[in-house]
């Protein structure tokens, strides 16, 4: 039986007499070795020593400039040769000069729960306004764009604060300075830019705010009309201990903290500062979104007017920074 298929002595009618050696078939010794050949022929570096080189050279200058692997590969697909997990692969293998500690960010999201919202906190300025609200009132208007606010801030004691206004359908994320983090600086930017773009331009770029309870947001009133009386947006707010409710703006401020990371002072930081930050990250290609960049995006007669007025220019792909680098005089 062993000189012809199947090479075992398994259901051999002379396996009992026989007085050669026995070899049988097991299948989970059979699935064992096959799983063994098929990590062994998987694992392991098998790109030449000059590709290697070849591939570094294009990849390493580019993350120490805060680009992720994706990012990188937008532009450099073809040249590189290799898939977004092999170059990781290749990464941990330390087959590059470039290591885990300096991508900017290599985590693995878990699925995200269901959040208990502990309190309705119906405080007066929310009347009207809740998350429940912004529910019904988007299922009843699918076609506004619905822009979630927020602010980040400094040290403590640096005084100045970011507010943060980032369009759902686009990722593009606007960014302004303000020298604190109160009611009126909110109010001040809204009233510089209504006045900056006009009734009519604003109005439509402009239609839904969702935010936080933070105390700078507690005036809706002054945010949704205009100083002379007039309605120019609408303000909704999410529950208490739940910014998970508007993801879009909370995810993209990982952005803004590799160029200003928690604990950094914004003390000295410019609104020229502020512009660059802007400008930097909407030209970072999203996975998400088939790899086109916020820039691509953001597109439409009254957006680009809105470009125009605030002079945001699409920075080049490779020329992206999102390291502290960037506002390094």
């Amino acid at each position: 039986m062993l000189n012809k298929p199947p090479y075992v002595c398994t259901g051999c009618p002379k396996q009992k007499t026989c007085q050669k050696e026995h070899a049988y078939y097991t299948a989970t010794r059979a699935h064992a070795d096959y799983l063994s050949e098929w990590k062994e022929a998987r694992s392991g570096i098998r790109t030449s020593k000059e590709d290697l080189i070849r591939i570094n050279d294009i990849i390493a200058p580019l993350i120490m400039r805060g680009q992720s692997i994706n990012h990188i590969l937008v532009n450099h697909k073809n040249e590189i040769g290799l898939s977004e997990k092999t170059i990781y692969n290749y990464i941990d293998s330390c087959a590059f000069h470039v290591r885990n500690i300096d991508l900017p960010k290599k985590v693995a999201y878990r699925q995200r729960r269901q959040k208990h919202v502990f309190t309705s906190m119906d405080y007066k300025y929310r009347k009207g306004r809740s998350y429940e609200d912004f529910k019904k009132y988007t299922a009843d208007h699918p076609d506004e764009e619905v822009i979630e606010m927020d602010t980040v801030k400094g040290a403590r004691g640096s005084g100045k604060v970011l507010l943060t206004l980032i369009f759902r359908k686009s990722n593009f994320m606007l960014i302004f300075l303000m020298p604190d983090g109160t009611q009126e600086s909110v109010l001040t930017v809204f009233d510089i830019l209504y006045d900056k773009l006009g009734a009519k331009i604003f109005r439509s770029l402009f239609k839904v705010f969702l935010t936080d309870n933070g105390v700078e947001f507690k005036n809706p009133l002054g945010i949704e009309y205009a100083p002379n009386g007039c309605r120019r947006t609408r303000v909704f707010f999410c529950d208490p201990q739940a910014s998970w409710q508007k993801p879009h703006v909370e995810k993209n401020h990982v952005f803004i903290r590799r160029i200003l990371p928690k604990g950094t002072s914004f003390k000295n930081l410019s609104a020229k500062d502020v512009h660059l930050i802007c400008c930097h990250i909407n030209s970072v290609p999203r996975e998400i979104f088939d790899n086109k960049s916020p820039f691509d995006l953001f597109t439409g007669k009254q957006k680009e007017k809105l470009l125009d007025h605030l002079n945001l220019a699409c920075i080049p792909t490779d020329e992206v920074l999102l390291t502290p680098k960037l506002l390094k005089k």
